[in-house]
């Protein structure tokens, strides 16, 4: 495969998994509405929470070294050995089953019967579900090292939506069986995951008539293991560890909030489970707002600038400059504008998403502080991409050890707010270690420029006007909700929902007449998309 074509894969692949991660997330947000009608808090808490925890947990520590490394020495030069390398994923998978089973039933604490039943049960299938889907393992690597690119994101669709679709269906069924209808559903997607990929090839394989000159095998049976004196490489498995040591740090940080509710019960389950609910409730805005906008920048400034010249030397700096102010200001606003009507209009979405449970407490708490948290990750999305965009190789290794301690210090800081804070606390982290971040990103981008604080912060805070008017509607909706939202008829709801659209017409309407620069920006940025689809 030439250059060209490897990138178009590379672009291609990274699409898909865009499409499959929103899907994941709308289809959980979806079934998430649902089933808060149907189970209690706890049982939330316990399912979204802590099986999940395991789930992803066991499936890092037993895939997650083998498909880095197979995936860069699957070449198709000695298919044996390298399936036989992928089948030693089954003995892993069963070692850290065993050990995290012992860890969740007998070191973590146990919830109680009256409050979640059947909990062994639920450990114990989340288990026999990972080990379903590992058996497809070698089949899935195998499929992704010869760019079958749209199998994937169609497989694990299905899976997810035969989980999500199987829950809620079993729920209503059995609605105080609420571990056992999620241990089935976890179980059928996993049996529809693993089948799915191996009646692909079967077909593949019986419909094509000379697969050798695609593929360096020609049955499903060629990837089972053969079983000989030499059955793997020991180079191959020693890459195998080194990548292991490094997912196992990546997952520590990754799912650092769930390790520390786990581990340290710092909430308790109900809480749990609507801390989980609001995340993903609130991370709905910024998958499809601002994630499109950074990927968008990014690639413009890595096709304007390049890294390896200072910006006084390149052609494009004073353009890239004018993109990136535009951008910075563009997430500014959008950030603020959520902040603004977020904070009026959470008690109303929580309502309509999960009825009166969900719209009162610490859901709504959650909500409203995942409003601020939105304002950190707009800014920091466009800054950071600009910083990677143009960073030289060490810098970003550097940045790398940075980021390092800054997760470490993440999860120091919201095991210290939470115990002051509660679930908000997980959010005030997130917004103190995001705020770190900007400032290295601004500051990088200061000294990149040549330019002060002064000049940068006056070209990126919206106008004086508009922040006017969106504090203005801050305190507008405020009173609209406390006397209008949510306990009384739906009558006094219809009109807290017109007084806020008013409010964001003359809140976009003083954006159009005072950010004549932004908005011109906007506009042709619009004209060259259309007219590079058109050609």
């Amino acid at each position: 495969m030439d250059d060209t074509s490897a990138v178009e894969v590379a672009v291609k692949s990274a699409s898909y998994n865009i499409i499959l991660q929103v899907l994941m997330r709308v289809l959980s947000s979806v079934s998430n509405a649902v089933i808060l009608r149907l189970i209690s808090k706890d049982e939330l808490g316990v399912i979204n929470v802590r099986l999940m925890l395991l789930y992803s947990t066991c499936h890092c520590f037993s895939r997650e070294a083998f498909r880095r490394s197979c995936l860069s020495k699957f070449d198709g030069k000695n298919p044996e050995k390298q399936f036989n390398l992928l089948w030693t994923i089954i003995p892993t998978s069963l070692i850290c089953s065993a050990i995290l089973r012992f860890v969740w039933l007998f070191m973590l604490e146990t919830p109680e019967s009256h409050l979640v039943s059947h909990y062994s049960t639920g450990v114990n299938a989340i288990l026999l579900t990972v080990l379903i889907e590992i058996m497809a393992e070698p089949v899935y690597i195998f499929s992704q090292s010869f760019h079958f690119v749209k199998l994937k994101i169609f497989i694990e669709g299905i899976s997810l939506t035969v989980k999500s679709l199987g829950m809620v269906l079993l729920l209503h069924i059995w609605p105080y069986h609420a571990i056992h209808s999620f241990c089935i559903s976890q179980i059928l997607g996993a049996i529809v995951y693993s089948f799915s990929y191996y009646i692909y090839f079967w077909n593949y394989f019986k419909m094509l008539k000379d697969s050798t000159n695609l593929v360096p095998i020609n049955s499903v049976w060629n990837m089972f293991p053969k079983f000989s004196r030499n059955f793997v490489e020991l180079k191959d498995l020693f890459l195998t560890w080194s990548f292991f040591k490094h997912t196992l740090l990546k997952q520590l940080l990754t799912e650092g909030e769930r390790y520390l509710m786990t581990f340290l019960s710092v909430l308790s389950f109900a809480e749990q489970g609507m801390y989980d609910v609001v995340n993903n409730l609130g991370s709905l805005a910024a998958r499809f707002v601002l994630l499109p906008i950074e990927e968008s920048g990014y690639l413009l400034f890595t096709h304007l600038l390049s890294r390896d010249k200072p910006a006084h030397e390149q052609k494009n700096a004073s353009t890239s400059l004018v993109v990136l102010i535009n951008l910075l200001k563009l997430m500014c606003l959008l950030g603020l504008v959520i902040l603004t009507f977020g904070f009026s209009y959470s008690q109303l979405l929580l309502l309509l998403y999960g009825g009166q449970t969900l719209s009162s407490g610490i859901a709504l708490t959650l909500l409203r502080w995942h409003c601020v948290y939105v304002l950190f990750l707009a800014l920091n999305g466009i800054s950071e991409g600009f910083k990677f965009s143009v960073m030289k190789q060490h810098q970003i290794d550097r940045y790398n050890k940075v980021m390092v301690y800054l997760s470490v210090g993440f999860l120091i800081t919201a095991f210290c707010l939470v115990k002051l804070f509660g679930g908000v606390g997980f959010i005030l982290a997130n917004c103190i270690n995001m705020a770190f971040r900007i400032h290295h990103s601004l500051f990088y981008i200061k000294k990149y420029f040549m330019m002060s604080w002064t000049q940068l912060f006056s070209k990126v805070i919206p106008n004086p006007a508009v922040m006017l008017i969106l504090g203005f509607s801050f305190l507008v909706t405020s009173i609209s909700e406390a006397n209008l939202c949510c306990s009384k008829g739906i009558q006094f709801w219809i009109w807290h929902f017109i007084i806020g659209i008013c409010c964001v017409f003359i809140t976009l309407l003083s954006i159009w007449f005072r950010e004549r620069s932004l908005v011109l920006f906007i506009y042709e940025q619009w004209q060259n998309k259309a007219k590079s689809k058109s050609n």
